[in-house]
C-alpha cells in the first residue's frame, strides 16, 4: 500500500484546497529507481508504485483533480507500455527526440509561468500554489527558479542517487524517493561517488 510522502517543512503552508500541478520525468524515474539493481530501468511495479504514491500525496494535500503530466521518451515508453495502458487517459506525453521528456515538462512549466504572470497582473488567483516535480536534471532549474520568484514553489521528488546542483538549489524542497541500497567501496573517499558540483541525498558534493 502506498504511503503518503511527508510534507517538507521548507514549503509554505497550503490552503485547505490548494491548486497543484504534478509533473513527472519518467525517464529519470525509471533509471533512478533502477540504481543499484544491476538493471538500466526499474520494473513497471516500482515505477507504478511511485506514481501512485505521488498522486496519493497530492490528494492528501486536499487537491482532488489536479493536472497531471507524465512525460517519457519513446524508449522509456516501450519499456513501460503495460504501465501506460493502466494509467488514466491523457496523462502521458511521449516524445521521440533526445531529452523529449524534459521538453514536454518544460512546456508545462513555461505555460504555468505565463499564466501566473498574467494572473499577477490582473490581481487574479494563481493557476497553481505548488508544483510537484519528479526530476533529476538541470534542464528544469531555470523554469522552477522563475516560478519561485513569482511565488509558486516547486517540490522536487528525487528518484535517483544524484540530482543536478542547479535543480537542487532552485527547488523550494527536495525529497528522495525510495533510496536504493548501495555500498561504498572501502577506499572511496566520502563524496567522491557524486558528480562534480552535484548533490547526493540532499548534501553538496564536489567543487
Amino acid at each position: 500500500m502506498a504511503v503518503v510522502l511527508p510534507f517538507p517543512a521548507d514549503l509554505p503552508a497550503l490552503s485547505p484546497s490548494p491548486r497543484l500541478l504534478v509533473l513527472g520525468d519518467v525517464d529519470a524515474l525509471s533509471h533512478g529507481l533502477a540504481e543499484g539493481s544491476g538493471c538500466s530501468r526499474a520494473s513497471d511495479e516500482r515505477v507504478w508504485a511511485v506514481l501512485e504514491q505521488v498522486m496519493l500525496t497530492a490528494s492528501s494535500l486536499g487537491s482532488r483533480r489536479c493536472p497531471v503530466r507524465w512525460a517519457a521518451s519513446s524508449a522509456t515508453a516501450r519499456c513501460h507500455l503495460d504501465l501506460m495502458t493502466r494509467s488514466a487517459n491523457n496523462v502521458w506525453s511521449i516524445r521521440r527526440v533526445l531529452d523529449g521528456a524534459g521538453h514536454v515538462l518544460l512546456e508545462e512549466l513555461n505555460h504555468l509561468t505565463a499564466a501566473t504572470i498574467s494572473a499577477n497582473r490582473k490581481s487574479a488567483g494563481r493557476p497553481a500554489d505548488l508544483v510537484i516535480l519528479i526530476a533529476l536534471g538541470h534542464i528544469y532549474a531555470p523554469a522552477i527558479r522563475q516560478l519561485r520568484l513569482l511565488g509558486v514553489p516547486t517540490w522536487v521528488l528525487q528518484p535517483g542517487r544524484f540530482i543536478a546542483a542547479d535543480l537542487y538549489k532552485a527547488a523550494a524542497a527536495v525529497t528522495r524517493l525510495a533510496p536504493p541500497r548501495w555500498r561504498r567501496e572501502p577506499d572511496t573517499a566520502p563524496g567522491s561517488l557524486a558528480p562534480q558540483g552535484g548533490y547526493r541525498d540532499g548534501h553538496r558534493t564536489g567543487a
